[in-house]
C-alpha cells in the first residue's frame, strides 16, 4: 500500500537489466518523479502505463493483473477468518459491558428504536448521537427486535460491524498492493501486507471506544462503507463491461449508506479520487475522461448530507456554527488532538473515555502541536510529489480527520478517540508496508530470520495490542470504572468529575460522589448538570435544604431543566412541602410530557394530596408511555385495594394490576404484599393469605424489619376474613 524512497530489488531474484527503472517527471500532482521502463522500441514508459500495456487482452480491454479468481476467493475468505479470530480474544470480555453515558438516552430511554416505522423518522428523541444517522437507528431498531435491551447483542452487532471492516479494509489494501503503481514491489506479498494491515487495525485498543461503546456503532458502520465505498471504485477500475458499471453503481450505494450513519463519509469520493490517481491512473485527464461520471455521482451524495443535517438541526445543536463556540478556538485546539491521537496509535497507554470541551488557550498549548501538525502536512505534501503512494498515508490521515478536526466546531467534545476509528488505517499501513521495505534493506540476515522476522515481529505486536484491548475493556465493565479512568486520564474534564460523581452516588459511596460534584463545580461553576447531582447526592443523604439549593441554582443557569425540576420536587415532598413538590412535578410534565417517570412522581404526590381522580389519570399516562414501568402498576393497585373511600376501590383491577407488577418485578416483598391487598379486596381471602405469607418471608429474608411486621398485621386481617384499607387498625 506505500512505496518505499527508492526502488529495492526482490529478495532471492534479480530483474533482467532491461527492466531496471530510471527516473522521469510525474506523480499524483504531475510534477515530480514516477517509475519508467523501457518500451518495446526502447522509448521511456510510464511503469503504470507499461503495466496496462502488458496486461491487456486480446480485445484491448484494460485489467489490472490479480491472482486468479480461485485464488483471489480463497485469500479473501483467509483474510475473513484470519481477522475473526483475534477480533474475538481482543473482544471477548466486552458482551456483558453495560450500557452507558450516551447510551441511556440513545438506546435504553429511547422508546423510538422499538418499532422500524419510528426508528426511521428524525426525532430529538433519538438523542444527539443519532440525529441525522437512519442507518444507525435501524441497525438499534433490529438488535431491540432481536432481543429487547440485552446488551450482549448490541455488543455482537458491533463487534460483528468491526470483523467486517476489517475484511474490507484487507481485501481492499491487497488489491492496492497489486495495483500497477505498487504491484511489482509488493504483488507477491500482497495478501500478507495486507493481512498485517487489517489485524494491527483490528486489536489496536484505539478502536475499543468505537466497538466497545455501543452507541458508537456509527463510527463502525460510517468506516464499513467508507471502505466498502473506495473496494467498489477499485473493483469498478479494474472490471471491464457491465461487472464495471455494477461496481460503480455498488460504490454509489455504499457511499449513501455511509452519509446515513456518519458525516465524515462525506470525504469517500476524495479519497476515491485520490486513490485512483496514486494507485491507478496514469494522469488526471484520463482519470477524469474514462471515470469522471463516477467521481461526479459520488459527489452528489453530498447533496444527502445536507439533507441530513438540515433534518437534525445541526445534530440538535451540537456541530456547526453560532453553537457556542467560535471556529478559530475549535480550530486552534486540534493540533494538540492530532498530536495526541498519532501518540495514541504508536503508544495506547492513556487512553480516555471523554475529553470534554477542552479549548487550547496558550501559546504553550497551541504552537508546538501547530508546528508538528504543519511539519506533517508539508511531509504529506512533498510525498505526494515524490512519493505518491507514501503520501496517500498522509493524505488519508487528514482528509478523514478533516470534518471533526478543523474548523468546524463539535461543541460537545472538542476531541474524541473514536474519531480514530478510520484514520487509524493510513498510521497501519505505513507502519507495515513501511516496516516490511525496511526490513527487506537490512543486510547482512540469515535467509531463516529474513523470512521468519516479519511474521515473528507482526504476531508480537498482534499480541500486545490485543492484550491492551482486552484490558481496556475492564474499564468498560461499569460506570464507575469507566468514569474513574476518565478522571485519571484527563483530570480537567469537568464532566467527567460530574459523572464519576453520578456513579458513586448510584452505589451508595455519598462522600466521594459529592467531593466529585465539588471537584466539578470547581473547574466550571456554571455547570448545570453538575449542580443537579450534587444536589441527588445531598438528598440521597437526608440533607434535603443543601439539595434544594443546588437545585434552585441549577435551574437559575438552566431554566428548561426538566431532570432539575423533578429532583427539587423530590426534595419538597422530603421536606413535607407537598403543594410546592406537586408544582415542580406539574413543571417537569410540561417541560418532558414524554416521560412515564414525571408523569409517575406526580401521580404519588397527588394521592398523598387526595387528588385522587387526578392521580389515577397520571398513572394511566405514566403507563401508557412506559408498559414496563412496575411500579407505577403497584401503586395503582395498592390504590384501587386500600383506599378509605370505597368509591375508588376496585377490586378485581386491582388484582389485575398486581399481578402485572409481579410478572415484572419478580417475587418483591412490596409486590406480593400488594397482590395480597388486592385478593382480599376481591375476597379471595386464601390468595391474599398466601401473597401475604410469601411477602413476609421476603421481607424477613431482606431484613424490612418494618415492611414485615406490616405485612405480619395484615395477614391477620386477611386470616379473619377481612381486607385491608389505608387508615384501618
Amino acid at each position: 500500500m506505500r512505496e518505499p524512497a527508492t526502488p529495492a530489488p526482490l529478495p532471492l531474484r534479480e530483474r533482467p537489466a532491461a527492466n531496471r527503472a530510471v527516473f522521469a517527471p510525474s506523480s499524483f500532482l504531475g510534477l515530480g518523479p514516477a517509475v519508467f521502463s523501457r518500451g518495446p522500441a526502447g522509448e521511456a514508459v510510464d511503469e503504470m502505463e507499461a503495466s496496462r500495456r502488458s496486461r491487456k487482452g486480446a480485445g484491448g480491454c484494460l485489467a489490472v493483473a490479480t491472482p486468479t479468481r480461485r485464488l483471489g476467493l480463497r485469500r479473501t475468505l483467509a483474510t475473513l477468518a484470519l481477522v475473526t479470530l483475534p477480533a474475538l480474544a481482543a473482544y471477548h470480555n466486552s458482551f456483558s459491558g453495560p450500557f452507558i453515558f450516551d447510551d441511556i438516552r440513545s438506546i435504553v430511554d429511547n422508546p423510538r428504536l422499538h418499532h422500524l416505522a419510528t426508528a426511521l423518522p428524525e426525532s430529538p428523541e433519538n438523542g444527539g448521537t443519532l440525529v441525522g444517522r437512519p442507518v444507525v437507528r435501524v441497525s438499534l431498531w433490529l438488535n431491540h427486535a432481536w432481543g429487547g435491551k440485552e446488551v450482549g447483542g448490541y455488543h455482537g452487532l458491533n463487534l460483528l460491524l468491526h470483523v467486517l471492516s476489517a475484511w474490507t479494509l484487507g481485501v481492499l489494501a491487497r488489491r492496492l498492493l497489486e495495483s500497477p503503481r505498487l504491484g511489482a514491489r509488493y504483488g507477491e506479498q500482497s495478501f500478507g501486507l495486507a493481512l498485517a494491515i487489517a489485524l494491527l487495525w483490528t486489536v489496536h485498543p484505539l478502536q475499543t471506544e468505537s466497538v466497545t461503546y455501543v452507541v458508537q456503532r456509527s463510527e463502525i458502520l460510517g468506516g464499513l462503507f467508507y471502505l466498502l465505498t473506495l473496494y467498489g471504485v477499485v473493483r469498478s477500475i479494474t472490471a471491464g463491461g457491465r461487472r464495471r458499471k455494477l461496481w460503480s453503481a455498488a460504490s454509489l450505494i455504499f457511499c449513501v449508506l455511509g452519509l446515513a450513519s456518519k458525516e465524515t463519509v462525506a470525504t469517500a469520493p476524495l479519497a476515491a479520487l485520490a486513490m485512483d490517481r496514486v494507485f491507478f491512473a496514469p494522469s488526471w485527464r484520463r482519470l477524469w475522461r474514462e471515470r469522471g461520471g463516477l467521481y461526479a455521482a459520488l459527489a452528489c451524495s453530498w447533496v444527502l448530507l445536507a439533507m441530513l443535517m438540515a433534518a437534525s438541526h445541526q445534530r440538535m445543536g451540537s456541530a456547526g456554527f453560532g453553537l457556542g463556540m467560535r471556529p478559530w478556538d475549535y480550530a486552534r485546539t486540534q493540533p494538540y488532538y492530532l498530536c495526541r491521537y498519532l501518540l495514541l496509535s504508536a503508544w495506547p497507554s492513556a487512553l480516555t473515555f471523554d475529553y470534554g470541551a477542552y479549548v487550547a488557550r496558550t501559546v504553550g498549548e497551541v504552537v508546538p502541536y501547530a508546528a508538528v501538525v504543519l511539519l506533517l502536512l508539508a511531509l504529506t505534501l512533498l510525498a505526494l510529489w515524490r512519493e505518491p503512494a507514501l503520501g496517500f498515508c498522509g493524505l488519508w490521515f487528514f482528509l478523514v480527520l478533516g470534518p471533526t478536526s478543523s474548523f468546524v466546531p463539535l461543541v460537545t467534545q472538542t476531541g474524541a478517540e473514536h474519531r480514530m476509528y478510520l484514520p487509524l488505517v493510513g498510521v497501519m499501513g505505513l507502519a507495515v508496508v513501511g516496516g516490511y521495505t525496511l526490513w527487506r534493506r537490512v543486510g547482512a540476515l540469515p535467509p531463516a530470520i529474513r523470512r521468519a522476522g516479519p511474521a515473528l515481529i507482526l504476531g508480537l505486536a498482534v499480541l500486545a495490542l490485543a492484550a491492551r484491548t482486552v484490558a481496556r475493556n475492564e474499564d468498560y465493565r461499569s460506570d464507575l470504572s469507566i468514569w474513574r479512568s476518565a478522571v485519571e486520564n484527563w483530570p480537567a474534564n469537568p464532566r467527567a468529575h460530574n459523572n464519576l460523581g453520578n456513579a458513586l452516588a448510584n452505589a451508595g459511596r455519598l462522600r466521594e460522589a459529592i467531593a466529585q460534584d465539588e471537584e466539578a463545580l470547581r473547574l466550571e461553576p456554571d455547570f448545570p448538570e453538575a449542580h443537579n447531582n450534587l444536589g441527588l447526592a445531598l438528598a440521597s443523604g437526608g440533607r434535603f435544604t443543601e439539595a434544594i439549593a443546588q437545585y434552585k441554582e441549577a435551574l437559575r443557569l438552566k431554566p428548561d431543566f426538566s431532570q432539575a425540576y423533578n429532583n427539587l420536587g423530590i426534595a419538597l415532598e422530603g421536606e413535607g412541602r407537598l403543594p410546592e413538590a406537586i408544582a415542580q412535578y406539574e413543571q417537569t410534565v410540561r417541560l418532558r410530557p414524554d416521560s412515564a417517570d414525571a408523569h409517575y412522581n406526580l401521580a404519588n404526590a397527588l394521592v398523598k394530596a387526595g387528588q385522587i381522580l387526578e392521580a389515577e389519570s397520571q398513572f394511566q399516562e405514566a403507563l401508557t408511555l412506559d408498559p414496563a414501568l412496575a411500579d407505577a402498576y403497584e401503586n395503582l393497585a395498592w390504590l384501587y385495594a386500600t383506599h378509605p373511600d370505597a368509591s375508588y376501590r376496585n377490586g378485581s383491577e386491582a388484582v389485575r394490576l398486581a399481578q402485572e407488577a409481579v410478572r415484572l418485578k419478580g417475587n418483591h416483598a412490596s409486590c406480593l404484599d400488594t397482590l395480597a391487598a388486592a385478593y382480599a379486596e376481591a375476597g379471595r381471602f386464601s390468595e391474599a393469605i398466601g401473597a401475604a405469607e410469601r411477602a413476609l418471608v421476603l421481607a424477613r429474608a431482606e431484613a424490612e424489619t418494618s415492611l414485615a411486621d406490616q405485612i405480619e398485621a395484615r395477614l391477620g386481617r386477611y386470616r379473619a376474613g377481612q381486607s385491608f384499607h389505608e387508615g384501618s387498625p
